[in-house]
């Protein structure tokens, strides 16, 4: 685990060191480590909300659906695409279990790599897996990415994988010149999944909000198709996604016979520079 010099008390604002098995501030806040190797950062009143973040069940279902491997080009696509910036720290906004975190820091070594999400579940994975497979350049931390406790003009990266896109935060936390990487489903992605699922199936649209403090470099696209074989994967693919929470129980019943489905893969990467 690496402990970023840019972190703040989300109390005070001020700088955040590195105490035994703690963090602290000159006022005397206090943050202590899990022991798994995440930390708390959430403002005080939130910090033990369970309920917080995705829950327990969706982290085991995304990290068993990841172990599958059909994901694996979206990671390799993002790594690929960070490659030629400076990246000394990388900030994952919306990290959930880690998955791309982790995979960055594993090509990256030289770089700090933090994970911030508002599940404890996900950042407590997150840090399991790093320890476990001795990846020491992580950082897992429970926080509202709308609300980071981090330095202004900190980070050279901030990835935004599949999550909500806070631009001012993002902004705010980015040195100028720096660059920002967002990941949002494609036209096409799991289209294979909802034709199953509903009688009415939509496009995915790209929404670009244009922001004033980035520069839009680029959108780039990746789009392959899978197979996956066996219920109990296709089930834990439907529980990550966000239709897990907005399906009624005869639709979902459709998928409990499957014991196949193909369907497409679809990524669209927009990259902003901040000006």
């Amino acid at each position: 685990m690496t402990v970023p010099s840019s972190l703040v008390c989300p109390i005070c604002q001020r700088s955040l060191a590195k105490s035994d098995s703690s963090l602290k501030c000159e006022l005397g806040h206090s943050y202590d480590f899990a022991k798994s190797g995440y930390i708390n950062l959430l403002n005080p009143g939130k910090r033990n909300n369970a309920k917080t973040g995705e829950s327990k069940e969706m982290i085991q279902a995304r990290t068993s659906f990841f172990a599958s491997g059909h994901y694996q080009k979206i990671r390799e696509y993002l790594i690929e695409l960070v490659k030629d910036y400076k990246k000394d720290l990388i900030i994952d906004a919306g990290c959930g279990e880690g998955y791309y975190t982790e995979g960055v820091a594993e090509k990256y070594p030289e770089s700090t790599v933090v994970g911030f999400d508002m599940s404890k579940h996900g950042a407590e994975h997150g840090a399991k897996s790093s320890r476990a497979k001795g990846i020491a350049n992580t950082f897992y931390a429970v926080s509202n990415i709308f609300n980071m406790p981090l330095y202004d003009e900190c980070a050279d990266v901030i990835i935004n994988l599949f999550a909500p896109v806070p631009y001012e935060e993002f902004a705010r936390v980015l040195k100028k010149g720096g660059y920002l990487i967002i990941g949002a489903s494609g036209a096409k992605h799991l289209m294979g999944l909802k034709n199953i699922l509903y009688e009415n199936v939509y496009l995915n649209e790209l929404n670009i909000h244009k922001n004033a403090a980035f520069e839009h470099i680029c959108i780039k696209n990746l789009t392959y198709d899978i197979e996956i074989f066996g219920n109990d994967t296709i089930m834990k693919l439907f529980t990550m996604t966000p239709y897990y929470h907005h399906t009624s129980d005869a639709d979902k019943s459709k998928l409990s016979v499957l014991s196949r489905l193909d369907t497409t893969v679809e990524v669209d990467f927009t990259i902003l520079r901040k000006i």
